[in-house]
């Protein structure tokens, strides 16, 4: 009967200790589904588990900047995929080096120097002077930085743009002095060396205001303008064809009343601006359709808005020689370019300026050198007499800690 009775309680804990095993393995997986699901939740909500989420790619950083708008110096600067450019920069630099550096650029210290090497590089190539711009559509002064500089520029720019500038207020004129002659007894000048372009451009007729469409396969609902089979045909005068090779391969010129010319073009080929630039010529001059615009020709432009303000940073505090060897740096690099353009036309206006500190004291060629012999890290030692070939003690420190009491 004892025996009977034994079993039983046996049997009875063997099963009560199956169900509670039952239970715990349910409860485990509970525990690991809603890891999963808030996981889950965490990767599509706001926050993010970084042990679930893969590390961000360089490419990916690369495609996340590329979406945004660069802005380069100059026509020989390399390009990304969303990329512009305006000769106002240039006129700035181009002064700087004419007519107070009077040599090229050739930076001694910095930090990354063979990037801002190469901008300077490009930059000193003066690729685009004034000569392309008529005198009435830009204003470029330079000067020593006084307040009488600051008031010269802001006067100018309303009387002849009716415009205020957007970048004189990013320079530090409190201790500017009045005119020049507050530097007659300093050793280090301040330069400006600013640029202002203004241009406005109409189509004789409006083009026709299209049906909002894509543009490429990602983006929609973008506005457009141009020529459709409904359109007024003297549209067609203001359309002038360069060179039509294919569907992705068409280059265009808007004819405006102004003279203005806006060059619209597809299937360039050239890693900056000077290269696609030549391509298209290279392009036009082997054409030999018709480059008159038809009824059988159609034509679609985006609407275009442009507002970029750009501070080349990477050209800044480096110091570089003169032709008299006196040292110089440039303390600021600025530059905005808006462009907007409808079916109507376009305005754009784009400043640049430079702070150039000169020091007029001569460069020293042999200046005084820091030097820091910090044995912090594994050394070696030796003892030696005097006179004596050999030492006669040497010992190899790595672990410091072995040679301390």
């Amino acid at each position: 009967m004892e025996e009977k009775k034994t079993i039983k309680l046996k049997l009875f804990t063997v099963i009560i200790l199956f169900i509670i095993f039952i239970l715990l393995i349910i409860a485990l997986v509970m525990i690991g589904i809603n890891k999963y699901k808030g996981s889950e939740e965490s990767h599509n909500g706001n926050t993010v588990n970084p042990s679930i989420v893969p590390e961000q790619k360089d490419e990916d950083v690369k495609k996340k900047y590329s979406e945004d708008i660069d802005i380069v110096a100059s026509l020989e600067d390399e390009i990304t995929t969303n990329c512009a450019w305006c000769g106002t920069f240039q006129l700035v630099w181009n002064d700087m080096i004419n007519n107070v550096v009077k040599c090229d650029v050739k930076f001694i210290n910095g930090n990354n120097l063979e990037f801002a090497q190469k901008i300077a590089d490009n930059l000193d190539k003066q690729t685009f002077t004034e000569k392309e711009l008529s005198e009435k559509d830009y204003y470029k002064v330079y000067d020593l930085k006084t307040l009488e500089l600051k008031e010269k520029i802001e006067k100018t720019i309303k009387e002849k743009f009716n415009e205020t500038s957007d970048v004189l207020g990013d320079i530090d004129w409190s201790k500017a002095p009045k005119d020049n002659s507050g530097y007659n007894d300093k050793d280090e000048k301040i330069y400006i060396f600013y640029t202002m372009l203004k241009k406005v451009f109409n189509f004789e007729n409006d083009f026709d205001e299209l049906e909002n469409g894509t543009f490429g396969t990602k983006y929609k609902d973008i506005k457009y303008f141009g020529i459709n089979e409904d359109s007024n045909y003297k549209l067609y005068s203001q359309v002038e064809v360069l060179y039509y090779n294919s569907e992705t391969d068409f280059a265009v010129i808007l004819n405006t009343k102004e003279g203005e010319q806006v060059i619209l073009a597809r299937g360039l080929i050239g890693n900056k601006f000077s290269s696609l630039y030549n391509n298209l010529l290279e392009k036009t001059n082997k054409f030999k359709g018709n480059n008159k615009f038809t009824k059988n020709d159609y034509l679609k432009v985006p609407n275009i808005n442009l507002n970029k303000k750009r501070e080349y940073t990477e050209l800044c505090e480096k110091r570089f020689l003169n032709a008299s060897d006196n040292e110089c740096y440039i303390s600021k690099a600025i530059q905005t370019i808006q462009l907007d353009m409808n079916k109507s036309g376009g305005k754009i206006k784009s400043e640049a300026i430079i702070e150039m500190y000169e020091t007029t004291t001569a460069f020293d060629p042999n200046p005084v050198t820091y030097r820091y012999f910090y044995f912090n890290d594994e050394f070696t030692m030796f003892l030696k007499e005097k006179n004596k070939d050999l030492p006669y003690f040497a010992a190899n420190i790595e672990d410091i800690t072995l040679f301390q009491n």
